[in-house]
């Protein structure tokens, strides 16, 4: 999640927005692919769920408001409940629970790991 720095949020969250646009942007031009693997599932359900808390916890209306429509808090809520409900779906194939709850377990360290490296500024693309 090394789009902008939380510091650039503060000072102008219009300018910020829209470098996070482009930086969305970006990622599907260059990777346009969906999780295919149960912990892909979880990390992308993971990380919308970060983004979400983001948005939420903003205090720079202008920064919200001037997002993509799909980089909103609203869209993150509904990406990290599909991924997580097409993550238990297939679990439900394999029927493996302990894998699930770890693989569910790396999502959530992993996400907590970008979401402090985004908050710190710091470039973090593990």
């Amino acid at each position: 999640m090394a789009l902008a720095q939380p510091q650039q949020v503060l000072r102008d969250g219009g300018e910020s927005a829209a470098m996070h646009n482009a930086a969305y942007d970006r990622g599907l031009a260059e990777s346009y692919t969906s999780p295919e693997t149960i912990g892909e599932m979880l990390q992308c359900s993971a990380l919308w769920q970060r983004w979400s808390d983001i948005l939420g916890s903003s205090q720079d209306s202008a920064f919200v408001a001037n997002l993509r429509e799909e980089l909103s808090a609203a869209r993150a809520g509904i990406r990290h409940r599909y991924w997580q409900r097409q993550a238990r779906r297939d679990m439900l194939e394999d029927s493996d629970l302990s894998y699930f709850d770890k693989m569910h377990a790396r999502a959530e360290s992993w996400a907590d790991s970008q979401a402090a490296g985004y908050a710190t500024g710091a470039d973090s693309k593990n």
